[in-house]
């Protein structure tokens, strides 16, 4: 956007929400644009599954009292973008593209907390409000958008309404609806973009074994092949000579009767049941054909009837 247009824009307050998500928009087309795809797990690790997190209160546990006076002291976004490197070591936000996905959402978060005027405390637990809720999102690659949103709520339940030592009423009932517009509207309308970002590719690799069947041979690689030398149809008819017959399994005998029974008993069925359809339908074709005729022949006797009355 220009700069003009853009210094209008973040004048009204009513604003930042659009110029918040039009700042983060593109800051993920970039990143995306740049990032590699995501990396796949490694084999044997161990995936959490979507699991349900208790809230409570987390005032001072991410930013605390020295923190938020640094902060305050920022004046720009690129001030607030190096003090939040230091305090979080994320001071490669601007080579590491994760970490500059995680910068805009805590420069954001701080920006926001000021529109809303906010004191230090509330700031510091709307930061933390946020940046557990993220980590809910991202520890797992698997969907817990429901996990993730039922956690914030109970996040902010604990930090706007009064029953200590399990809750504080940090926020007002107004104050309360802002974040739940403003969380919903940024972070969860981008939820798959920063699981995406964060989480690793999940593929699942599927091997089964059957017991009493001897297990199929792994192929030869194409290379192995091309450096083994062909035999003649002589060796080919040698070795065949030399091969004993594989004597079968009883198990594997008594499989192939029952598979064989078993196809035998289908066909039979599938064929009765198609000779009855093709009954069916000649009875239909025969009776169509029937009540034609007989509608020609009443036509007929009625014409001849009328041709005698006018004679």
């Amino acid at each position: 956007l220009p700069r003009r247009l853009l210094g209008k824009l973040v004048s009204n307050r009513s604003n930042f929400r659009l110029v918040d998500e039009i700042f983060l928009m593109s800051f993920f087309e970039v990143a995306l644009a740049n990032m590699p795809a995501p990396a796949e797990s490694t084999p044997g690790t161990r995936i959490i599954q979507p699991r349900r997190h208790k809230g409570r209160v987390v005032v001072w546990e991410d930013l605390s009292v020295n923190h938020m006076d640094a902060i305050d002291m920022a004046t720009t976004p690129d001030d607030l973008r190096s003090i939040l490197g230091q305090i979080f070591g994320m001071s490669d936000y601007r080579e590491n593209m994760k970490n500059g996905v995680l910068m805009d959402l805590f420069v954001y978060t701080i920006l926001y907390a000021r529109s809303q005027n906010f004191n230090k405390e509330q700031t510091s637990g709307f930061f933390s409000i946020v940046k557990r809720t993220h980590a809910v999102c991202v520890e797992t690659p698997f969907g817990n958008v429901q996990e993730c949103y039922n956690y914030f709520t109970e996040l902010l339940l604990c930090h706007g309404t009064k029953r200590p030592p399990f809750s504080v009423d940090l926020f007002d009932a107004e104050q309360v609806r802002n974040i739940t517009d403003y969380v919903v509207n940024t972070y969860f309308r981008h939820f798959k973009l920063y699981k995406y970002v964060f989480t690793p590719k999940v593929q699942l690799d599927l091997t089964m074994k059957y017991v009493g069947i001897p297990e199929t041979p792994q192929p030869v690689e194409e290379e192995e092949q091309k450096e083994e030398e062909q035999p003649g149809p002589d060796a080919e008819a040698a070795e065949q000579e030399e091969q004993p017959q594989e004597v079968e399994s009883p198990r594997r005998k008594e499989l192939r009767s029952l598979i064989q029974s078993q196809l035998a008993s289908q066909v039979k069925e599938l064929r009765s049941s198609v000779d009855e359809q093709l009954k069916i339908n000649d009875q239909v074709l025969m009776q169509k054909l029937a009540a034609l005729g007989e509608g020609d022949s009443s036509k007929g006797g009625r014409t001849s009837s009328r041709g005698g009355k006018k004679k």
